[in-house]
């Protein structure tokens, strides 16, 4: 590049031709080397002909060139030996390099004489000058996979300037991400390894398995399930996923789905008896315990010395209630392993609810015997003492349990339960208000505190429990019949009726509950409502005390036909009850039905003679029939009988007037 000054004298001065020493040197060096070349290849024309020709004379000048002019010299080609097999490759070439490989560069040809000052520098790997080492690819490989970025080549260097680059294509391979996933120190980038190695080579099951036990391990439970599938997808046989997927679905709760892996592995290996084991696990985490047992059992005919198999059986029979079974199970247990307390208290367990309360109180003490201290053994002894009804030992046991685990609600509850037993009601209240103070949701305690409370008579207390229950169990029909009992109890009848109605509304199934509001309705003053309320219950359950009450409701409104009908029910129930014929021949008489009022009254003085009512008012039928004589008969045995009825004693001497009066007619 040409450099100019300000000065126009300057400018033109340097405007002269100027030549460097290098130039010359060039001018007068480039002929000379045409001349020799020309001369050489003369004298050389057989020798020229082999080497080919002016190619070869093309060569020996740029040789020359570089070594006397300074020449950059250039790359013709390098020989590479990889794997046992020679390359020539030239600048415009790639040179391929996988973790396998091998190589040697073992020649390179520039036009620099004899390759003075002609070094190779393999990036990434070798030393400071590569020519004849022994490479391998593996350092490139690895470099590449740490930085996915960085790129690598053969570079051709001449007194340190590069004068050629090969590029190194670096082939990456899944076995590669493998090796880097065995060698890495942290889940996380063993994982990514394996990720990278699986999206190479989807097929590869075993890079797929160990990628899912990894992710299982580093609680991505999912992602591990997903990959055990596509392993499954590919090789549905495949036993070692099949297992690893059946554990990952019982850890997580995946009960059916675990079920159902096991089934697989059970049609590849149908002695499975660990598959049979878990599926029975699986059933009884779903509390089908009828299949749970069917598994147990299928596992213990591949495998009878399983005790853990047999202890899983005799609880599945319990709890489908094959209670000699279940016992017959833990007995063998138990011999397989005398002594083991926790065999010891299932078997315990077994009996008391196979009400076998004597081997349990046996069993249980033998518990006691290996832990002193252990008070749900004292209070299960305790129920199995009342289940025998020794109510002393029952109350001295929970007291015991107590005494060791006194914070043990269900204790105190039962307690209480044999203090109410015992008719000790004090008592029980008091281990009642212990229960709710350890834990105040207990609906039982509450509802037994309220009826001790109703029995005491103390209705506000009661309420006030009920109350509290209707809250937890609104739709409950017997809380709402208690709340009105304690209300109209409490001369609260309103409330009382209310909660009768809200009773039958929740579907009350106290057969006596409309009765019941009928009295409320009644005290409360709705009389229509309490004849309502009568009516229904005596439809269904017609007693003498609810169609008396209607009887005379009928009577009083003149509702003469209903009277009648309820009379005659009454009069089914008790055929022999002189009050009910009167009370039907005064119906009649009343709708004016002379003759079956007649009747009815004389079937009542057959069965009592000393009712003066019955016979004045049948005087009255007779009189009104116009027979006089029956009339004055029936009024002077209604007064012979009752001296003070004044109806009577008048009624006689109008009928003996009336008499003579007909007779002297």
């Amino acid at each position: 590049m040409d450099y100019y000054h300000d000065s126009v004298d300057k400018k033109k001065k340097d405007e002269r031709p100027r030549t460097s020493k290098r130039s010359f040197r060039l001018r007068v060096i480039v002929p000379l080397v045409v001349l020799l070349s020309f001369v050489v290849g003369i004298a050389f024309n057989p020798l020229m002909k082999t080497l080919g020709g002016f190619a070869y004379l093309t060569r020996v000048k740029d040789t020359i060139l570089v070594a006397v002019a300074g020449k950059t010299p250039h790359l013709r080609y390098i020989d590479i030996e990889k794997n046992g097999k020679d390359y020539r490759l030239e600048e415009k070439d790639r040179f391929e390099v996988s973790y396998r490989d091998e190589f040697v560069i073992k020649r390179v040809s520039t036009n620099a004489l004899f390759n003075r000052g002609v070094t190779i520098d393999v990036e990434g790997t070798g030393t400071s000058n590569d020519l004849e080492i022994l490479l391998k690819g593996v350092e490139l490989v690895d470099g590449k996979i740490a930085d996915e970025k960085k790129t690598f080549g053969i570079a051709v260097l001449y007194r340190d300037e590069v004068i050629a680059y090969i590029p190194i294509q670096v082939q990456i391979t899944p076995q590669d991400w493998l090796r880097f996933a065995k060698g890495s120190t942290t889940e996380k980038s063993r994982i990514e390894y394996l990720e990278r190695a699986v999206r190479m080579q989807p097929d590869d099951t075993n890079a797929r398995k160990m990628l899912a036990r990894l992710y299982v391990k580093s609680g991505k439970t999912s992602e591990g399930i997903t990959e055990y599938k596509r392993v499954l997808k590919q090789e549905p046989d495949d036993l070692a996923s099949l297992l690893e997927l059946s554990k990952i679905y019982l850890i997580t709760k995946q009960y059916k789905k675990a079920i159902a892996t096991h089934r697989k592995v059970i049609a590849i290996d149908p002695k499975d008896n660990v598959a049979y084991a878990n599926i029975a696990y699986s059933y009884a985490q779903l509390g089908n315990w009828k299949r749970a047992a069917a598994n147990n059992e299928a596992s213990l005919r591949l495998n009878p010395d399983s005790t853990t198999v047999r202890y899983n059986l005799a609880e599945a029979y319990e709890k489908t209630d094959r209670h000699k079974e279940a016992i017959e199970q833990y007995e063998k247990v138990l011999k397989k392993m005398p002594g083991d307390v926790n065999v010891m208290i299932a078997l315990s367990d077994a009996y008391l609810r196979a009400g076998n309360n004597n081997d349990a109180i046996v069993m249980y003490k033998k518990v006691i015997e290996k832990q002193p201290d252990n008070a749900s053994a004292y209070a299960n002894i305790g129920v199995a003492y009342g289940g025998e009804g020794v109510l002393e030992k029952e109350i001295a046991n929970y007291q015991k349990a107590i005494s060791l685990s006194p914070e043990d609600p269900v204790v105190h509850f039962n307690l209480a339960t044999a203090y109410e037993k015992g008719k000790l009601y004090d008592k029980a209240a008091q281990e009642y208000r212990k229960v709710l103070a350890l834990k105040p949701d207990d609906v039982d305690a509450q509802l037994r505190l309220a009826e001790y409370y109703l029995m005491r008579k103390n209705y506000d207390s009661a309420v006030r429990l009920y109350e509290g229950l209707a809250k937890v169990r609104p739709r409950d029909a017997f809380l709402y019949e208690r709340m009105g009992f304690a209300y109209g109890e409490g001369k609260r009848y309103k409330d009382s009726a209310a909660n009768y109605e809200r009773a039958i509304q929740y579907g009350s199934k106290n057969e006596n509950i409309h009765y019941d509001l009928a009295v409320a309705y009644d005290r409360a003053g709705n009389r229509k409502g309490a004849i309502s309320e009568y009516e229904k219950f005596a439809s269904v359950k017609p007693t003498m005390e609810a169609l008396t009450i209607l009887a005379d409701h009928y009577l009083k409104g003149k509702q003469y036909d209903k009277a009648i009908d309820v009379y005659k029910r009454m009069i089914k129930l008790n055929t022999r009850e002189a009050g009910l014929y009167a009370g039907l021949g005064y119906a009649y008489s009343l709708k004016g039905n002379t003759d079956e009022a007649i009747a009815n009254y004389k079937i009542s003085l057959s069965q009592d003679r000393e009712d003066d009512m019955v016979y004045y008012r049948l005087g009255l039928a007779y009189e009104k029939k116009g027979r006089n004589e029956e009339a004055l008969d029936a009024y002077m045995h209604a007064y012979r009988i009752n001296p003070d009825s004044h109806d009577a004693a008048r009624k006689i001497p109008q009928m003996k007037i009336r008499m003579l009066q007909k007779k002297h007619r």
